[in-house]
């Protein structure tokens, strides 16, 4: 009977022990990059400037919400690694009496990179083109700039968007 005892107990401590630190996708591995947007006032490009109860929705046939009434001066939306175009709906005072949204498109190359057994691959993106739907007079992006065409990490801003 010892010996059945010492034998379960051998066995259940050699399983425990076949985990190893590779298994667990470490907190701060680097994944798969969002769109970082600054915000800028277009009387004074060097100025932030917030865009009052902004939403943000993706524009294909599910309508995906991404932000939703939110004040702020920059966001950081996903691109889809599946794909190498995206349309977003931008709608600034979504809450309010005079909403007003414009759509801006993005043009992108992707390319996935192994990261490790735990965290698998993440994507990265190059060749980011943007491109504001015109609709007319009634556009609150005036002006929208790539600083970046390659999207790697969230470390710094990679396009702005000036009204």
């Amino acid at each position: 009977m010892k010996i059945r005892g010492a034998f379960v107990l051998f066995m259940v401590l050699s399983l425990l022990n076949g985990c190893t630190r590779d298994d667990i996708c470490a907190e701060g591995t680097s994944t798969t990059p969002q769109l970082i947007i600054l915000f800028r006032d277009i009387a004074n490009p060097t100025q932030r400037k917030a865009v009052p109860n902004l939403t943000v929705k993706t524009a294909a046939l599910n309508d995906q919400t991404i932000l939703l009434e939110t004040t702020t001066d920059s966001i950081a939306i996903p691109l889809n690694p599946g794909a190498e175009i995206v349309l977003y709906q931008f709608i600034e005072n979504a809450n309010g009496s005079n909403p007003n949204s414009d759509y801006l498109e993005f043009t992108y190359d992707t390319e996935n990179l192994y990261v490790n057994r735990a965290c698998g691959y993440k994507s990265v993106y190059s060749n980011l083109i943007s491109d504001v739907q015109q609709e007319g007079s009634a556009n609150w992006i005036v002006r929208a700039d790539t600083l970046t065409t390659t999207i790697t990490n969230e470390n710094e801003a990679h396009f702005v968007i000036f009204h």
